[in-house]
C-alpha cells in the first residue's frame, strides 16, 4: 500500500508514475520476471519554493521504502550448489517534495544494495508482501501508463521543466496509436527550446493476432460498432489462407494427381478395347445379364407352347 502523499499550495506533491523495479527504463533482466509497480515521484516543485539556478531540482522531502522479492526464473544464476536463487529490490516512494540538488535527486528512486540475494525462506516469507505487479492486472493494457523523464538540457532548464511527462504502454501490451508533439520549455538563459515527445495514446492486450512487432504503433479501423485494431495484415486473414492454399506445392500435387487419374483412364480404355479392361468387364456383365434374361424368356415361351 502506497503512503498518502502530501500536497499544498506551496509545494506541488509527488506525481504517480509506473516504473520497473529494476531500473528507470522499463527494462527487465533476462533472469528476472517482468515487474512493474505504481510509485510517486517528485517531478514538480512550485517555482517560488525552489531557488533560481541550475542546482534546483524537485527532490523528495520524505520517502518510504517498497521491498520486492523475486526468483531467478531461468536458473542461469545458479552456482555449483545448484540452488535456485532469489533477490530483493528496494524502490523509494516519494511522499512529499522539496527543492534540492541534482546529486541528491538522482539517488532517490532505486536503493543501491551491495548484495541483493536472499534465501528461499526469506522469499517465501515476504513474497506475499510484494506490491501489485501491474503486468498481471487484466486491464492494464486498456490505457497508457504515466511516465517522466529528465529534460535533455535539464542542467539549464528552469525547475518547472526539469521533468517532461509522457505516456507509455506497458511492455507486453500492443501500441495501437501514439503521437509525437513538441513541448516548449524554458532555459535559465531565457531561451525557449522545443523538445519532441512521443506518447502512446491507445494500447491493447496482445491477443495472438499477427502484428508488426511488440509495442509497435498500428492504425485503427473506424467502425460504427466495435472497431478491430491492428495493421492491414490483421484485417485480411482470409487472403493469406487463399495464398497458402494456392501455393506452388499444392498446385503441383494437384497437377500430378490429375495426370495419374487421366493416365489410368486412358490405359483402362485401351484394355477395354482389347476385352481386358475394367470398363469392358462392366459392359460385358450388363450385356450377359441382358442375354441371359432374353434366353430365359425364350425358354419360358417354348414351354408354354408345348403345354398348349
Amino acid at each position: 500500500m502506497l503512503a498518502v502523499v502530501e500536497s499544498s499550495t506551496e509545494i506541488t506533491g509527488p506525481q504517480r508514475e509506473v516504473i520497473s523495479i529494476y531500473d528507470d527504463h522499463f527494462a527487465t533482466p533476462l533472469s528476472r520476471p517482468e515487474y512493474f509497480i505504481d510509485v510517486y515521484r517528485c517531478v514538480e516543485v512550485d517555482v517560488g519554493e525552489c531557488y533560481s539556478g541550475q542546482f534546483g531540482y524537485p527532490v523528495p522531502k520524505t520517502t518510504e521504502e517498497i521491498e520486492i522479492v523475486v526468483p531467478d526464473i531461468t536458473n542461469k544464476d545458479r552456482d555449483s550448489s545448484s540452488k535456485k536463487k532469489f533477490y530483493k529490490y528496494v524502490v523509494y516512494n516519494h511522499t512529499s517534495c522539496t527543492c534540492g540538488t541534482f546529486t541528491y535527486r538522482e539517488s532517490t528512486l532505486y536503493k543501491n544494495i551491495t548484495n541483493n540475494e536472499v534465501s528461499e525462506a526469506d522469499y517465501k516469507a515476504n513474497c506475499t508482501k510484494n506490491p501489485v505487479n501491474l503486468i498481471r492486472v487484466c486491464n492494464v493494457c486498456d490505457s497508457a501508463q504515466p511516465r517522466y523523464k529528465l529534460h535533455p538540457n535539464h542542467f539549464d532548464a528552469v525547475v518547472a521543466f526539469k521533468y517532461l511527462a509522457y505516456q507509455q504502454c506497458l511492455p507486453g501490451c500492443v501500441v495501437v496509436k501514439n503521437e509525437t508533439s513538441n513541448k516548449q520549455t524554458s532555459l535559465m538563459s531565457g531561451r525557449s527550446v522545443s523538445v519532441p515527445r512521443t506518447s502512446d495514446i491507445l494500447c491493447k492486450a496482445y491477443d495472438g493476432a499477427k502484428t508488426q512487432g511488440k509495442n509497435r504503433p498500428q492504425k485503427l479501423k473506424s467502425s460504427s460498432s466495435e472497431a478491430p485494431v491492428g495493421n492491414s495484415s490483421d484485417q485480411e486473414p482470409n487472403y493469406e489462407i487463399l495464398v497458402y492454399i494456392a501455393s506452388g506445392k499444392v498446385i503441383l500435387a494437384a497437377v500430378l494427381l490429375s495426370l495419374v487419374l487421366f493416365t489410368i483412364l486412358i490405359m483402362d480404355f485401351t484394355l477395354c478395347r482389347r476385352k481386358k479392361g475394367f470398363l469392358y468387364a462392366l459392359i460385358s456383365c450388363k450385356s450377359n445379364d441382358a442375354d441371359n434374361f432374353c434366353q430365359r424368356c425364350s425358354e419360358r415361351n417354348i414351354r408354354n407352347e408345348i403345354t398348349v
